[in-house]
């Protein structure tokens, strides 16, 4: 009995103080009317608990009340939730789909402004990353003919590099910043001729342009396109431009300017792959 007690003394002891006054006020009742100082006291402590409890009974309920309330807020916040998630899904896939169809749309307006080239469209599917994060190599795959070594590669932005393997419809491609590339370029406009020599700087797409002595100081700014005297790089596709002419330095027998190449390999997605000189149409009378 006393351990049953002790565990519920609190449940007990509210009971005993409401049913105190409500037993002294039944035995003043049938007694008389006057009340005496204990009753009165018992009838203040009586009332004062009543309220207390009142209080507690109230916030309970209004705790419930809330609880009822909160658990159908947060039902409708997992759906919202739901809803918000799917709807991000479907604006990502739009603005991808988007940038492809922009990437796919400048792949066309190069292969109409140079009608004269064999293009054919490729992909990028993997990127080789220098030390510092900076893409060394691309591999490509073409959705046409196969890729051969030696062949360029550009984009409507200018010349990315040229082909060095190629297995099936997939290709690696050299970018300009290699050691190993070289290109025969000019500059736009003035018919300096030189050769564009790849600087191996792992952290920048910069690249070397070699011209004799003899030549004419550049510009700031000047534009290096192709000039198509290796027979590898067609003329006229643009590599990049000279952004401090005034730091150029001897190189040997040749005065070097760096070079901000023209396409940033990170952002490619989509490239055209120069197969060489597209065949003349023959008129419809001939055979």
């Amino acid at each position: 009995m006393m351990d049953w007690l002790a565990r519920h003394r609190f449940p007990a002891v509210v009971i005993t103080l409401l049913i105190l006054p409500l037993g002294l006020m039944y035995v003043s009742g049938r007694r008389d009317s006057s009340t005496t100082l204990p009753e009165r006291v018992a009838m203040s402590v009586a009332g004062w608990l009543q309220g207390v409890v009142g209080g507690a009974l109230g916030g309970v309920s209004g705790a419930a009340t809330d609880y009822v309330a909160l658990v159908g807020l947060h039902e409708e916040n997992v759906r919202l939730r739901a809803e918000n998630e799917r709807l991000m899904a479907e604006a990502l896939e739009a603005k991808r789909l988007a940038v492809e169809n922009q990437g796919l749309r400048r792949l066309m307006e190069m292969r109409q402004s140079r009608r004269d080239l064999d293009l054919v469209p490729a992909t990028v599917v993997a990127r080789e990353l220098t030390p510092f994060f900076r893409v060394g190599r691309l591999s490509v795959e073409s959705d046409g003919a196969p890729p051969q070594a030696d062949q360029a590669v550009v984009t409507l932005a200018g010349l990315v590099g040229r082909v060095v393997r190629a297995t099936g419809a997939t290709a690696d491609v050299m970018l300009l910043g290699d050691t190993r590339s070289r290109v025969a370029c000019e500059v736009l406009g003035r018919g300096v001729l030189g050769m564009m020599v790849g600087s191996g700087n792992p952290d920048a797409y910069l690249a070397r342009f070699q011209v004799s002595q003899t030549e004419p100081l550049l510009e700031k700014g000047a534009v290096i396109v192709t000039s198509g005297h290796d027979r590898v790089f067609p003329r006229g596709i643009e590599v990049g431009y000279v952004p401090r002419p005034e730091e150029r330095r001897q190189a040997g027998p040749f005065v070097e300017y760096d070079v901000v190449l023209a396409v940033n390999p990170a952002s490619l997605q989509d490239v055209l792959v120069v197969r060489g000189m597209a065949s003349p149409m023959r008129p419809s009378g001939n055979p």
